[in-house]
């Protein structure tokens, strides 16, 4: 193995040998220095085992990849989860096509991000797709090129290096619903809407995939609980849901004043047999005839974990919310000011008592003044 200079080329040439074959490469670049480097980092990659001969990804088309990867990881998603990845997949196919796996780069995958964040919304005219949307599609690109490189379809994910948007700044700020814009926000709403909104605020429950897609097959009076199907984001996401008393009673009365009962808590009003499948429409009419700032629905699981956290430990708000790790209550408590304020001011009464506490502009008696002069001397 080395380097070489063939008649009549002005590149340098390395050669190397691969599977007990040996095989002959330019390096096309007539500088020797940087044919060395290229040719060290061939050794490199064939000791690691990166460089092979025959790649499945040279022959491999990145719709083929798409299929192989929705037969093999979508088993195991649920049925809302496994339609978002459909989604993701088709937004992929129509900007990388057919290409082969081995023509994927950094700088590819660069420019989908780029050219999908600037594409317009589908449903919001005059806006562009979403930081958080690109972002999702990236992962999704980059969980199939994993499994890619573990099948040995190509030797590294080129979208592993991708920077993502920072979503942060596209999000609405969260904020702690107040009593008084709860009631405000229950008075204006539709009885349907109404119920939802307690229920979710009583439950934390996710909104359409637990709340508007609840059967009342799955609500257990007897019991208390609301028992989920297996159809769930996460296993521990399957536990039962706790109805306190008032949510209880509030779904009771929904269910006589129903008629006829269907299947659906909340049945769609335009297709029979279904569901209601959005409430954006009427959460945002609700919130402007309530005279309250518009924010997501989906809050309403913040606002139950907030309110719960400040009277109950760690673990009955981690089963309550359903989480796998007690970190992620953190991402679910909004503000909580109120509550760092009076635990400063029992620290403080704890620490000062009932003496009183010097103002900036305050001076020190003049007794403690000359006590400090003495210990000076």
């Amino acid at each position: 193995m080395g380097l070489y200079q063939r008649r009549g080329s002005r590149f340098w040439w390395m050669t190397y040998t691969v599977q007990e074959e040996r095989r002959f490469e330019s390096t096309k670049t007539t500088s020797k220095e940087i044919a060395n480097k290229i040719w060290k980092r061939r050794e490199g990659e064939i000791a690691l085992g990166l460089f092979k001969i025959g790649w499945p990804g040279e022959r491999m088309r990145f719709g083929q990849l798409c299929d192989e990867f929705e037969r093999s990881h979508f088993a195991s998603l649920s049925e809302n989860t496994a339609k978002g990845h459909r989604s993701y997949l088709n937004n992929l196919k129509l900007f990388f096509g057919d290409r082969k796996l081995e023509h994927l780069t950094v700088g590819l995958v660069e420019a989908y991000r780029d050219q999908r964040r600037q594409q317009p919304a589908r449903n919001k005219p005059g806006q562009t797709v979403k930081g958080a949307t690109v972002n999702r599609e990236l992962e999704c690109l980059k969980c199939m090129l994993d499994f890619a490189v573990k099948r040995k379809y190509i030797a590294e994910n080129p979208a592993a290096q991708v920077k993502h948007f920072n979503e942060l700044r596209e999000r609405p700020t969260k904020r702690m619903l107040t009593l008084d814009e709860e009631r405000r926000i229950l008075h204006a709403a539709p009885d349907y809407l109404r119920v939802a909104i307690i229920l979710l605020s009583q439950t934390g429950g996710r909104t359409y995939s637990e709340g508007f897609s609840l059967r009342w097959s799955q609500v257990d009076f007897e019991q208390r609980v609301i028992r989920l199907d297996h159809n769930v984001k996460t296993p521990g996401s399957a536990e039962p849901i706790p109805l306190s008393q008032y949510a209880c009673d509030v779904l009771q009365a929904w269910k006589k004043e129903s008629s006829p009962v269907g299947e659906y808590v909340f049945p769609s009003p335009i297709v029979p047999g279904k569901p209601i499948s959005t409430v954006k429409t009427a959460w945002k009419a609700t919130l402007k005839r309530a005279g309250v700032t518009p924010f997501p629905i989906y809050n309403l699981r913040h606002v139950f974990c907030t309110r719960l956290s400040e009277v109950a430990a760690d673990a009955v708000v981690e089963r309550a919310m359903r989480h796998t790790s007690p970190e992620t209550k953190r991402h679910y408590q909004l503000g909580m000011a109120e509550q760092v304020r009076q635990a400063v001011e029992k620290t403080n009464k704890r620490l000062y008592g009932k003496r009183a506490l010097l103002h900036f502009r305050d001076s020190l008696p003049q007794n403690e003044k000359e006590e400090k002069i003495a210990v000076c001397k």
